[in-house]
């Protein structure tokens, strides 16, 4: 194999998409590369590892519809944008489907398009509704139509391969009668009535292909959308209900309504001079709500940390975020003594210690080197999830629950530009109403 060592993780990212995002291994993207695995394991960890990344791109080239369109040209425009994207990106629809956590690199996006929905018209909780039945029924309507679209072996003429539309369309016909029903035998699933099979919308039509299933129902929930709305908001505001379009200021309280309570802790012993945790703790700072920012090194400069007011502060959270970057493979030493401190027997652990159980523990590690330092083939061995296995061992004692960490990985040479969308994608978590999750094994 020709040793190839002047490709870069974008060069992985790409190669994996080029494969497809459903259907990419590790050993294939070395191969497309001309690159030993060895040195795919300097540029991405693990397949998952280049899963995120490939999301990441593509969540990066998702056009969205330009603002100060009405809510329902909007979603209209939205629907169509997600369509070329699913198209460019085949099996990116399985993935979004089928794998629980796939939506996460998402959620700048989906903010974005939330709040072009609000400016369109909708309330926020009716926004948030209004864009999960949207890529509900894109992607469900997109994995039909590559599954039409696909071709298999013709059990009715070997060596020839027929569509599953052609296949549907058949057996349509064989059980109801159509056009290409000529077999002169008693069909006993046939119709009430063979009028009815024209105004029967089930039979496979060639515009099932491309968005032609997508675009009626997508109407259907435009259409209703209002009357929906109306019901959610006579739901909670009596018997007259709630007014469509409601003023910024209320649509602003039903949003912190909606929100968790969420404990930003940052702990970075020089955060002025810091280029990513800074930006990541002003775009936390500057979602306010239920989300409260502490500088833990400017509150206790002198590691005399007032366990009262932390427990204090912890007990009103559902959500407690912690913020570092990776130090010798571990957390800060203020951070360290502060669970020492802190988390004290019979208050966060013992037969009496339960004033966490329930709350989600989200980590928000930023790392200094490259990815690929890290792994099995890296200079550090193990992946940086194995190095924050001690505080996962934590939150299982104190009876937290432990999402899926949020990283920044190559602090010391990202670009601006990256550490701009991180910040974008952090605040999209910290807003986000539910985290994904990992067990004890995960």
């Amino acid at each position: 194999m020709q040793h190839n060592a002047g490709f870069t993780r974008d060069d992985v990212v790409m190669a994996a998409l080029e494969i497809g995002v459903d259907r990419f291994t590790m050993g294939k993207v070395a191969r497309l590369l001309g690159v030993s695995a060895v040195d795919l394991g300097r540029s991405v960890s693990s397949r998952d590892d280049l899963l995120v990344a490939c999301l990441e791109r593509v969540s990066a080239d998702i056009t969205l519809p330009p603002a100060g369109l009405s809510w329902q040209k909007y979603l209209r425009q939205l629907a169509d944008s997600l369509w070329d994207v699913l198209d460019a990106n085949p099996g990116l629809d399985h993935i979004l489907i089928d794998l629980a956590w796939a939506y996460v690199p998402f959620m700048s996006v989906a903010k974005r398009a939330h709040s072009a929905l609000v400016s369109g018209g909708l309330r926020s909780e009716d926004a948030y509704l209004a864009l999960s039945c949207t890529l509900s029924t894109v992607l469900t309507s997109h994995r039909q139509a590559a599954a039409m679209a696909e071709t298999i072996e013709s059990e009715h003429q070997p060596g020839r391969r027929e569509r599953g539309i052609d296949i549907a369309t058949r057996m349509w016909d064989e059980r109801f009668g159509g056009s290409g029903s000529g077999l002169g035998r008693r069909r006993s699933h046939a119709l009430p009535g063979r009028d009815d099979t024209g105004r029967v919308p089930f039979r496979p039509e060639q515009s099932w292909l491309n968005r032609g299933a997508m675009r009626p129902r997508l109407e259907v929930l435009i259409g209703g959308f209002s009357g929906l709305s109306d019901v959610l908001s006579s739901s909670g505001a009596g018997g007259d209900g709630a007014a469509r379009g409601a003023s910024p200021a209320l649509q602003s309280n039903d949003t912190r309504e909606l929100s968790v309570n969420t404990l930003v802790l940052v702990f970075h012993p020089n955060i002025s001079e810091s280029r990513v945790n800074k930006v990541l703790g002003a775009a936390a700072e500057s979602l306010g709500g239920g989300i409260t920012v502490r500088y833990m090194y400017d509150l206790y400069p002198d590691f005399n940390i007032d366990v009262a007011t932390e427990q204090a502060a912890l007990l009103s959270a559902d959500r407690i975020v912690l913020q570092y970057p990776l130090y010798w493979l571990s957390c800060p030493p203020l951070l360290k003594k502060w669970l020492d401190d802190v988390l004290t027997f019979g208050w966060a652990y013992g037969s009496t210690g339960t004033a966490l159980h329930g709350k989600e523990l989200l980590l928000a590690v930023s790392v200094g080197g490259a990815g690929s330092a890290y792994g099995r083939e890296g200079a550090h061995v193990y992946t940086i999830h194995e190095f924050l296995r001690p505080m996962q061992g934590t939150s299982r004692v104190v009876g937290t629950r432990y999402a899926v960490p949020f990283l920044s990985v190559g602090a010391l040479e990202i670009a601006d530009e990256a550490i701009a969308r991180r910040a974008r994608d952090y605040a999209a978590v910290l807003q986000s109403p539910e985290l994904p999750m990992l067990d004890i094994f995960g």
